[in-house]
């Protein structure tokens, strides 16, 4: 392969960290764990796909928010969250309990006291972000796939989480590569939300990469698999299982399930 004088240039102006280097549409995306985020060379980047699987309630929904809160809400990157199988309000409510601290089923009930309430009228600013924009209860956009490559076509997107790719079916080879290329061309990080299966022999131990839903038709289209593990509450494990241009290796974080938020720990 032909490297090009000027993709050259940019890319080593960008690590000499001169001030007058030429744009680098390649950025990354902290996730806000510092431990994930070393461990990843500072975090996602932009012209890669990452799957973030777990087993049914181990929170692979809530970790892929969180690469979103993180993103808009703190780094201001903006960012698009597709959650066709949830309601637009669950995910908004879980979105604001994790970045107030208040416990969702408190948001739920709407009984959180005086201190509770002043906290969310400081957050409301961030919460209602402009860098952050949430598609829930249906694809806006004919199929899930139709959906991404429409989003991957708006000005300025950074980072698009999908939540979940378990609508797709028999045709997700085709789909996952066709929106990893996408996310390639525009210079965007792509995350997609799926499950682990349960193991086939034996009980309990982290997931394999071979217990990735969908695992034949994905694995070989994308750039990163991160599978979660619930251990010691509060503590969660996430394993990069793989990571196509780096390490892989395990962290340990705090998981507050009740806040619906991944954490880093003491």
């Amino acid at each position: 392969m032909e490297l090009g004088v000027e993709a050259i240039g940019r890319v080593v102006s960008r690590l000499l960290g001169k001030t007058n280097a030429p744009v680098d549409r390649n950025m990354v995306i902290p996730t806000s764990l510092h431990d994930l985020d070393s461990l990843l060379a500072g975090g996602l980047r932009t012209g890669q796909t990452t799957v973030v699987a777990a087993r049914s309630g181990d929170g692979a929904s809530t970790f892929a928010l969180g690469v979103a809160r993180s993103a808009a809400l703190h780094h201001q990157l903006p960012t698009v969250v597709i959650a066709p199988g949830a309601p637009e309000s669950e995910v908004v409510m879980r979105l604001i309990s994790a970045e107030t601290h208040i416990p969702l089923q408190r948001l739920r009930r709407g009984d959180f006291d005086d201190s509770e309430a002043q906290r969310l009228r400081e957050w409301e600013e961030r919460i209602t972000s402009k860098h952050l924009s949430v598609r829930a209860a249906k694809p806006p956009a004919g199929t899930l796939v139709d959906s991404v490559v429409a989003v991957m076509h708006e000005d300025d997107v950074r980072v698009v989480i999908v939540d979940s790719i378990a609508t797709i079916g028999a045709s997700a080879r085709e789909d996952v590569a066709s929106m990893a290329a996408w996310a390639r061309e525009h210079h965007l990080a792509l995350v997609l939300v799926t499950g682990a299966l349960q193991p086939t022999t034996g009980e309990g131990g982290p997931p394999q990469l071979t217990e990735l839903r969908d695992y034949d038709a994905v694995v070989d289209l994308v750039d990163a698999v991160l599978m979660l593990e619930q251990a010691d509450p509060p503590q969660a494990i996430i394993h990069v299982v793989k990571h196509r241009y780096g390490p892989t290796g395990s962290v340990h974080v705090a998981h507050i399930a009740h806040c619906c938020s991944y954490a880093n720990l003491p």
